[in-house]
């Protein structure tokens, strides 16, 4: 049995404490549809054999921890629903075996990190709704081979749409409400779109 903390749909309140960092063990930690609020704990970056954090669905604010790009193990980052702030980290990028990273309605800003196309098993990438200061998407997301969701609505994006078409098994992609400009690419999307 994996070692594991979960605590979903509760009512506490409160902050996460900095202690839980200390579980070196811990593999499952979810804490998603609570009140708590506060910043996310740097400590948290101490779970190098964490596989699954969620805490969606609270009123946590502040930034991402960079130091969560030490969690080399986490293969599912749930932190949508939040009041999450600032720069997306680009060092998530060194999270091998990241999967999932839905950080959708926060307050992040800043761009979207280049070097996400470095994370080659990342399936779901959901933005949606911050606010990323009218920067573009990088083209070089066309190299997230495995990519099956990309979702961008609602996140003040400007400039081209890349092509997306190298990515074979992409089937949901949601650029809406943002302010591209410029001709569609003419390369035919994945099958599965």
């Amino acid at each position: 049995m994996w070692p594991a903390r979960d605590f979903m749909w509760n009512k506490l309140t409160g902050t996460i404490p900095k202690e839980i960092g200390n579980i070196a063990t811990l593999k499952l930690l979810l804490l998603n549809g609570n009140n708590l609020s506060g910043s996310l704990p740097d400590e948290l970056g101490n779970l190098t054999k964490l596989n699954r954090f969620q805490v969606d669905e609270n009123q946590l604010s502040g930034p991402i921890p960079v130091s969560f790009a030490n969690m080399t193990n986490v293969k599912h980052l749930h932190m949508n629903n939040n009041s999450f702030s600032g720069q997306l980290p680009p060092e998530l990028s060194k999270l091998p075996n990241l999967i999932h990273l839905l950080v959708d309605n926060n307050n992040l800003s800043g761009y979207l990190p280049p070097e996400y196309s470095m994370l080659q098993g990342l399936r779901i990438l959901q933005l949606d709704n911050n606010n990323f200061s009218g920067n573009g998407i990088p083209s070089t997301y066309a190299n997230l081979s495995r990519l099956v969701k990309l979702s961008l609505r609602n996140c003040n994006l400007q400039g081209t749409v890349p092509d997306f078409s190298p990515i074979a098994n992409l089937s949901y992609l949601d650029l809406s409400w943002n302010h591209l400009t410029g001709h569609l690419p003419t390369n035919k999307l994945s099958d599965n779109i």
